[in-house]
């Protein structure tokens, strides 16, 4: 008989990051019966990924929830003690994406990040890395150098001042073609003109992950909202697109020197993209990323983590008793 493994999502969107994990934590343990409880409304869209496990949504978790969900295992995503019982008897793990006000009580908590580590003055040892899914890369035949950003669509995502910081990135990098990933619709022409009529626009969607083996670089900006993990960068690496992002948040412990650039100012960013415009180099430092995301950010590698923790847990909740 398979182990239940319950996880409480806090929100029910899977184009968010959060919710992201939550599926590859499915992927990563198909030893397991699925049971994903939101605790927000679920969209249609993250039904449909949903779709091999058993999904539910609830105002919060109770323990009559639990009693009947009977899971052998809990893993909570930022779940706040308001939404979440005290002092249940299952093993439970408390999964931190961001810093959230009076988490819930967990045998184990963890981060998902060394940045985040130290803003809630936790110690290392309590990082885990998400894992993500390959994206499968094909030949690549682009005739110019394709830049994509790809984001939840939501406005403190898209702040206006991106327009002014890609206006001078296409001036400075005229031939480069540039791809957009959930932009909301009203920032848009005004990108389009900043970018010289030279960008694409795609609607916010799941399978538009697959696009990541088709850019060249992922760029990002947004220096007035760190990313606590940012997985869009490990995403990138593992499809062999080069990362060029700011040098904050949790993207600069997954992004060695040769896999790609780490930017503090507009410059910056310019000069590694003329630099990208070498193929031979271009390719080069593709394929380190791969082989370097291969190894920190595989399914496989995010499952013997998870299972390590899910042990820890029981074991602490053991010698309470």
């Amino acid at each position: 008989m398979q182990p239940r493994l319950l996880q409480v999502c806090n929100v029910g969107r899977i184009v968010g990051g959060t919710a992201a994990c939550a599926w590859t934590v499915t992927r990563a343990l198909p030893g397991f019966a699925h049971h994903v409880a939101f605790l927000a409304p679920v969209d249609a869209e993250t039904t449909a990924a949903f779709r091999e496990c058993v999904i539910s949504q609830h105002e919060r978790i109770t323990t009559a929830t639990l009693i009947q969900l009977r899971p052998d295992v809990i893993l909570l995503h930022n779940t706040p003690q308001a939404r979440y019982p005290t002092g249940t008897s299952v093993s439970t793990i408390q999964y931190l994406h961001s810093a959230i006000p009076n988490p819930a009580v967990a045998d184990v908590t963890v981060c998902c990040s060394h940045w985040l580590a130290r803003e809630l003055k936790m110690p290392e040892a309590c990082v885990l890395w998400q894992g993500v899914v390959k994206e499968v890369r094909h030949a690549r035949r682009n005739e110019t150098l394709v830049v994509g950003r790809i984001c939840t669509p939501t406005p403190r995502k898209w702040p206006a001042a991106l327009v002014p910081f890609y206006a001078e990135l296409a001036a400075r990098c005229p031939d480069v073609r540039w791809e957009f990933v959930g932009c909301p619709d009203g920032l848009q022409p005004r990108l389009q003109r900043a970018c010289r009529g030279r960008a694409v626009f795609y609607p916010a969607g799941w399978s538009q992950r697959s696009r990541l083996a088709e850019w060249d670089v992922l760029l990002y900006c947004n220096r007035a909202l760190p990313e606590s993990f940012g997985r869009v960068v490990a995403e990138a690496l593992r499809a062999g697109c080069i990362p060029v992002v700011d040098r904050l948040g949790g993207f600069v412990e997954q992004l060695p020197d040769d896999c790609g650039f780490l930017c503090d100012n507009i410059k910056e960013f310019a000069v590694a993209l003329a630099t990208l415009s070498n193929p031979a180099l271009r390719y080069a430092m593709s394929q380190r990323g791969v082989q370097h995301a291969d190894r920190v950010f595989s399914l496989h590698q995010f499952a013997r983590e998870l299972l390590r923790r899910f042990d820890e847990s029981a074991q602490r909740r053991e010698s309470k008793c």
